[in-house]
């Protein structure tokens, strides 16, 4: 290590991509945790259904999201999918299914623990007051469900971050991808792949710090 000789000045020009790809990682992982949770939700309420078919459906869906490596998948749609549908998906539309798929499954028990948690009391109460089901989710259930569901999907949007970068692999210019650009063009990996783990860090805490806030508004309305 002493013999190592250290080069962050060439980091100096590459901020702005790095900062770019930064930028598009996160942007990427929000559109793909908002729909990990519109589809989690769904995955939920399937497996709390009472219908048998649609119980099973959830079910199957909520485990291959968890079980199938992202990795595997976001070749597996990019290049499988597409050569077998016959519709080239843009490198965007291939991280963000498996983004929004292998991120609803964890999304899907964090929604079901919280729905779990609701006394059944509840549903009978509201029932008996008329209201449809759908009603009673919107208006009675989930509003409870909000306050316990924050800290956990806090996770499961950190956990998407970390997906996301992936995208490098099929060409998207992302912070990973810069980080391997500065690599090669100077052989630099320590510098390079450092600047990488501090911003991702800095992402991070920042990701933490936002859902610690909304957890604590929603305690204290």
């Amino acid at each position: 290590m002493g013999s190592y000789n250290f080069q962050w000045s060439i980091l100096d020009d590459y901020w702005p991509a790095l900062l770019a790809g930064a930028w598009l990682d996160l942007w990427v992982s929000v559109v793909g945790f908002v729909l990990a949770c519109a589809f989690g939700l769904v995955f939920a309420l399937m497996r709390r259904s009472g219908v048998r078919l649609l119980a099973g459906t959830g079910t199957a869906l909520v485990e291959t999201a968890r079980g199938i490596p992202p990795y595997v998948m976001l070749l597996w749609v990019h290049f499988g999918v597409s050569q077998l549908a016959g519709v080239a998906f843009s490198p965007f539309e291939s991280i963000l299914i498996v983004l929004a798929f292998t991120s609803a499954g964890y999304a899907s028990e964090i929604f079901r623990s919280a729905l779990d948690a609701v006394d059944r009391g509840q549903f009978e109460a509201a029932e008996s007051l008329g209201l449809r089901r759908y009603a009673v989710y919107r208006e009675v259930i989930l509003p409870q469900c909000m306050r316990r569901v924050v800290a956990p999907l806090g996770n499961v949007m950190v956990g998407t971050l970390k997906t996301a970068t992936l995208m490098g692999v099929i060409a998207v210019p992302d912070l990973m991808h810069q980080a391997q650009s500065i690599n090669m063009d100077y052989f630099a990996p320590f510098e390079a792949f450092t600047a990488v783990l501090v911003i991702f860090v800095a992402m991070v805490f920042t990701i933490s710090l936002l859902f610690l806030a909304i957890e604590r508004a929603l305690e204290y309305p």
